[in-house]
């Protein structure tokens, strides 16, 4: 493994020197074990211990044999440790049972070891393997007292020789992030001061021109770039008087409930007492939470004036919307940002950045039109600046990408099916007849996405691409109407929670075979119109039978 040789079989007589190691530490654990059950941890203990773990470091019941055999006093002990434990990783580099000692005496210390010696370890064993995450773990901490320039440029100097070292990337990374103070946010680590974003975009550039197809600078490109995710905060209220529901949706999945963020609603001016419920139907972060109204709110016939207030813990501002006596249904939405929609973590605000390091990759596709990584980031650049823009060339560098890396078509089309959600969305809008449409047909999608910026569509297009299934987080879409799936690859409709509205479901086309695989649709109320043509379940005789025993309600065509 790593361009490690294979070793040949033993010899004879490297057969015996093995056999009898083998019986000396056998003997050495035995008489380990019969001292720990008689409490002599002494000196002969101690010595025993680094007799088996010289041998081999990986024994961790003797790393704790050792330490509760050590002296009281760690000024005896500390340097004669350190030492022992430099061997034993002489032995095994990655020893986990060494490094978590080294680390327990160095915590013991009187005073602290000279860095610098410490420092000497870790290059020794970084310049013999440089994927040893124990000696990069090692060297950050000694870094986190230290100079962070000195670090920087030590892994500058290590990337100058091998510009694919994702570990000596990874270490710069790390260092450019801000220290986490307790309560602090753990989206990103902020978007990194003008003058280093130059340099370490520099840096990339350099890298990607000497190796276009190594993958660590492309994925260093996105990391530092993508240092500014943006907390949750809620897109959309959404209040039905019919179904006595309040909806509220996220830009990210949260937890509410007991122990988690706290999600409060009132009207007109008094608390809204009900349990917020996920818009999926399980108990697991959500997009869309859901509380239902009392009862005694606004009995018929009455249709009082209804005013909501609801307010989100974590977020720095309340949301409000209405509900006049003349309405149904009212809603407050966030307008929607295009550049959130595909790559929501980009932490650089000035556009040239980004228009300049798109520019950089399309000379670079001149010299290298079948490279991977240049390929992605220049989907996530173009997506980033303007969606609508760029479509076409996004889709061309998408259709390059998948034939330039086969084995990742799946990652690829879940891309593509992102990128043309988000389009999707920015061309959504309400008809004359209020209704919300949203056209999706035959685009490939093999996910649906962004269905958090879809909560106020009516009609939605989904026929002819290559949907599995639908996600349980379609349940966020309140105001559903009619819905066209057909001839995709849906088999079962498991997982779908109810949809209030739903009216029309057209399923043509799919490999559904058997009625209880669309068992979740008796759970929607106003479904009046299923269409189920040419499906292997139409074909069958009892099909019929079984449908209206199970949806007796609903107008079902099967042919």
């Amino acid at each position: 493994m790593h361009g490690r040789l294979k070793l040949r079989p033993p010899d004879a007589a490297r057969r015996r020197q093995r056999e009898e190691k083998l019986r000396l530490y056998r003997s050495a654990m035995a008489t380990l074990l019969e001292k720990r059950e008689r409490g002599e941890l002494d000196a002969e203990a101690l010595a025993l211990t680094g007799t088996v773990l010289a041998a081999n470091p990986d024994v961790g019941t003797c790393w704790n044999l050792r330490r509760c055999a050590l002296p009281p006093d760690p000024a005896d002990w500390v340097p004669g440790e350190l030492a022992f434990v430099g061997g034993c990783l002489g032995v095994n580099p990655k020893s986990y049972g060494a490094w978590h000692h080294r680390g327990w005496v160095l915590r013991r210390a009187p005073t602290p070891p000279a860095a610098p010696a410490e420092r000497a370890l870790c290059d020794r064993l970084l310049a013999a393997d440089p994927r040893n995450f124990h000696a990069w773990e090692h060297r950050r901490a000694l870094a986190a007292e230290e100079d962070p320039e000195a670090e920087l440029a030590f892994a500058g100097a290590l990337l100058s020789r091998d510009f694919s070292n994702f570990s000596a990337w990874h270490h710069r990374g790390r260092l450019l992030a801000p220290a986490r103070t307790p309560g602090s946010p753990r989206e990103g680590g902020g978007a990194l001061p003008p003058h280093r974003l130059q340099t370490e975009l520099e840096l990339v550039q350099n890298a990607v021109f000497t190796d276009p197809n190594d993958q660590s600078a492309w994925v260093y490109l996105r990391c530092i770039l993508s240092r500014a995710s943006p907390p949750p905060r809620i897109l959309c209220l959404y209040v039905n008087r019919e179904d006595a529901t309040l909806a509220v949706t996220f830009s990210r999945p949260v937890m509410v409930g007991a122990g988690s963020s706290a999600l409060t609603a009132t009207v007109d001016g008094s608390a809204l007492e009900g349990a917020w419920r996920s818009g999926e139907g399980r108990p697991r972060p959500s997009h869309t939470w859901l509380c239902d109204l009392p009862p005694d709110l606004a009995p018929p016939p009455a249709r009082p004036r209804l005013h909501f207030r609801v307010s989100w813990e974590p977020g720095p501002a309340h949301c409000e919307v209405t509900l006049l006596p003349d309405e149904n249904e009212a809603w407050w939405q966030e307008p929607i940002v295009a550049r959130e929609l595909f790559w929501p973590e980009v932490g650089v605000a000035e556009a040239c950045v980004l228009e300049a390091q798109a520019e950089t990759c399309r000379q670079l596709l001149e010299l290298e039109p079948r490279s991977r990584g240049c390929l992605l980031t220049l989907v996530l650049l173009l997506s980033a600046l303007d969606p609508l823009a760029h479509e076409e060339e996004t889709r061309r560098c998408l259709r390059e990408l998948q034939e330039a890396d086969p084995l990742r078509r799946g990652f690829v089309a879940d891309v593509a099916s992102r990128a043309e959600a988000a389009v999707g969305v920015l061309r959504q809008g309400a008809g004359p007849d209020g209704a919300v449409r949203l056209r999706l047909p035959r685009k490939g999608l093999t996910s649906l996405p962004l269905l958090e910026h879809m909560v106020l569509v009516t009609h939605l297009d989904l026929a002819g691409n290559s949907l599995g299934g639908l996600p349980p987080a379609l349940g966020g879409l309140r105001r559903l109407q009619v819905l066209d799936v057909s001839r995709n690859k849906v088999t079962t409709l498991g997982g779908l929670p109810p949809l209030p509205r739903l009216e029309e479901l057209c399923l043509e086309g799919n490999p559904i075979s058997h009625a209880s695989a669309l068992a979740p649709l008796a759970a929607c109320p106003r479904l009046a119109r299923l269409q189920l043509a040419e499906t292997p379940l139409a074909a069958t005789p009892e099909a019929a039978a079984h449908l209206a025993q199970l949806l007796p309600h609903v107008d079902i065509t099967l042919a």
